[in-house]
């Protein structure tokens, strides 16, 4: 008798911390809305046009971001649109490759040190891999200072070290690619002041290990991204460490594209979402300009943690954490959904939970009487 009394009861309390445990999940996944609003916007934004963007850059002339923009898409697109990019790129690099342009622009860049394309960066690191490249350079400004003309110390700091110290080929040719990004305008005075300050170091100690490292990671650029691309890229860093992370992530497939597009923003991202962000700045990159103005406005939002993520962490280890993690990001409005499901289910079970002992009672009282 007392069992079937305190039975219903039971039943009740079972049925008071199932809706609390829905209602908990329920408050967690409605915290996340914003953020899951955001990628559903994210994720409708239309898809950069590809072949589109590469045609407006080889028709003025700008071979260099056209076939950066076409081994972007290259990364990303099947079919009909791969296909339309791989005309593309033939048609590209058939006018590139013009030879009597090319050697003129070779020639320009190895007497000179100057010049705006792929030809001319060679030809200039060629003339600086061969010595002959920094003996130009400190005549060149020498010459202007014999003139009274201003020169430039990063040129030549870089070249009097070239000359006095022995490189790895890849710092040899990342020496050549920022003495070639100073000349050209695409290396700011903050950057241009810690050169100067590596060089001098490295003149003094003899020991060339800290700015090797920022020549490697400046060949690095060079070679993820086309000349003209990793020039305007160059303009964006303000020190070595920016370099580096930029660097790092242009060798991602895509990386060197969505710096490109992202310029100042891109390189920004890089610099405050830490790694964690740099899928995002790829897949921004894929949606072109509307996707790098997206990231800027939301981006915050879009980098949120789901709630649950803490108590994934400190319950699993192992790959089952970034699965669970990947299932939360992209489905987060259905399991927002399974929760609301869950804590409608438990309130008319509680109702009927009540309903119940109501009934129980009527029934012992009518039986009383």
């Amino acid at each position: 008798m007392i069992r079937r009394r305190i039975q219903p009861f039971a039943a009740l309390a079972l049925t008071l911390l199932r809706l609390g445990a829905a209602l908990a999940l329920f408050g967690v996944c409605v915290t996340y809305w914003d953020s899951s609003r955001a990628r559903t916007e994210f994720n409708a934004l239309p898809d950069y046009d590809f072949a589109a963007a590469a045609e407006t850059e080889r028709a003025s002339g700008h071979y260099s971001e056209a076939l950066l923009i076409v081994a972007a898409g290259l990364d990303v697109q099947t079919g009909e649109g791969r296909a339309a990019l791989l005309t593309a790129q033939a048609q590209i690099e058939a006018e590139r490759d013009n030879l009597l342009r090319r050697l003129r622009e070779v020639g320009h860049g190895a007497l000179t040190g100057n010049g705006d394309s792929a030809e001319a960066l060679g030809g200039a690191v060629a003339a600086d891999l061969l010595v002959i490249g920094d003996v130009r350079d400190l005549v060149i400004q020498s010459a202007n200072a014999l003139r009274g003309e201003p020169t430039d110390g990063v040129i030549v700091a870089l070249s009097a070290i070239g000359l006095a110290t022995t490189f790895t080929p890849t710092a040899d040719a990342g020496v050549a690619v920022l003495k070639f990004a100073r000349r050209v305008g695409a290396i700011g005075e903050a950057f241009a002041a810690r050169l100067v300050r590596l060089a001098r170091r490295s003149l003094e100690s003899r020991d060339v290990g800290e700015l090797g490292r920022v020549a490697d990671d400046a060949a690095r650029l060079a070679t993820a991204a086309q000349p003209a691309a990793a020039l305007k890229i160059l303009k964006l860093v303000d020190g070595p460490e920016t370099l580096h992370r930029v660097a790092d992530f242009a060798q991602r497939p895509g990386g060197a594209f969505a710096l490109w597009l992202g310029r100042e923003r891109g390189v920004k991202w890089l610099s405050t979402a830490g790694t964690v962000g740099d899928d995002w700045l790829l897949r921004a990159a894929r949606h072109g300009e509307a996707g790098i103005d997206f990231l800027g406005r939301h981006g915050t939002t879009l980098l949120r943690p789901h709630p649950l993520l803490g108590l994934i962490k400190s319950v699993y280890r192992g790959t089952l954490p970034t699965l669970l993690l990947a299932l939360l990001g992209d489905h987060a409005d259905a399991l927002l959904g399974l929760a609301a499901g869950w804590l409608l289910f438990e309130c008319s079970m509680l109702v009927l939970r009540l309903r119940g002992i109501r009934r129980a009672r009527h029934a012992v009282q009518d039986a009383n009487t």
